[in-house]
C-alpha cells in the first residue's frame, strides 16, 4: 500500500494480529474528576438535608460531564470539540462506537427539567441516574486510565506464529498507529509496496489531524483495537 486507508488497514487485524502496545494515563487540568464528583453524588443522596436530592442529580451529571470531555482529551479532540454542548458530545461517542446515547440523554433531560422548569427529581431517579453515570464511567476509564496510545499491527497470523529461523520478521508487515491525543493527530507509519537492500519494506509516515474529514473514522477503526487487546 503507498497511501493508508481503511480498507488497507482492517487485513491487519482480519488476517493479522498485535504485536506490540503502548499505553499512558491521560492527564487533564480538571480539579475534580468524575470519580469525586460520583463520591459526592453518593453522600447527598443519602444524605438528610432538604435538598439532596438536588445536588446529587446535579453532581451525577458533572460526573458524566467530565468523564465525556476526558474521552474528548484523550481522543485529540480537546480544542475541535470545545464548542460542542452535551447532545453533540454524546452523539460522537455514538458515532465511533464508544456507548448508545439514550441513557445519557435521558440523564441530560432530568437536569435539564431540574434546572429550567424547576422540577424536583424523586429518590428513585436520582438513583437511577447514579448507576446509569457509575457504569459509564467505569466503562469509559479504560479509554483513559492507561489510554492506548500507540499499536504495531502485523498481517500474517500463520507466518506470526512461526519460529524466528524461518526468518518471519522480514516476511511479516508492519503498520504502527499512534494517537497523538496531545497534539490531536493520528499517526500511521505503514509499509510500502517495495523493499530496501536489507530485503525489508520501506516505510511511509503519515498524519491524519483531528480537524481532517477522515479522522473520526480512522478514530474508531483505532479504539476498535480495545477490543482485541481486551479479549
Amino acid at each position: 500500500m503507498e497511501t493508508t486507508s481503511l480498507e488497507s488497514l482492517y487485513p491487519f487485524i482480519t488476517k493479522g494480529g498485535i504485536a506490540a502496545s503502548n499505553h499512558e494515563i491521560i492527564e487533564t487540568d480538571f480539579d475534580i474528576p468524575p470519580s469525586e464528583f460520583l463520591k459526592f453524588a453518593e453522600f447527598d443522596l443519602i444524605a438528610e438535608y432538604e435538598h439532596h436530592l438536588v445536588n446529587s442529580l446535579s453532581n451525577t451529571k458533572r460526573a458524566i460531564d467530565s468523564q465525556l470531555d476526558s474521552l474528548l482529551i484523550g481522543f485529540g479532540l480537546s480544542e475541535k470539540s470545545k464548542r460542542w454542548r452535551f447532545p453533540k458530545k454524546i452523539e460522537f461517542l455514538n458515532s465511533i462506537g464508544i456507548i448508545s446515547p439514550r441513557i445519557l440523554n435521558k440523564i441530560n433531560r432530568k437536569r435539564n427539567l431540574l434546572e429550567h422548569e424547576y422540577k424536583n427529581p424523586n429518590k428513585e431517579e436520582v438513583e437511577d441516574a447514579l448507576d446509569i453515570a457509575t457504569l459509564f464511567v467505569s466503562y469509559t476509564n479504560k479509554y483513559l486510565s492507561p489510554a492506548l496510545v500507540e499499536c504495531e499491527l502485523f498481517d500474517d497470523k500463520e507466518l506470526w506464529n512461526e519460529p524466528p529461523s524461518v526468518l518471519r520478521d522480514e516476511k511479516l508487515q508492519y503498520v504502527t498507529i499512534t494517537l497523538d491525543w496531545r497534539n490531536s493527530k493520528l499517526i500511521f507509519d505503514f509499509p510500502s509496496s517495495t523493499r530496501n537492500t536489507n530485503g525489508k519494506y520501506d516505510h511511509i509516515v503519515e498524519e491524519l489531524t483531528a480537524n481532517d474529514t477522515d479522522y473520526d473514522e480512522y478514530l474508531k477503526f483505532y479504539l476498535s483495537l480495545y477490543d482485541i487487546i481486551h479479549r
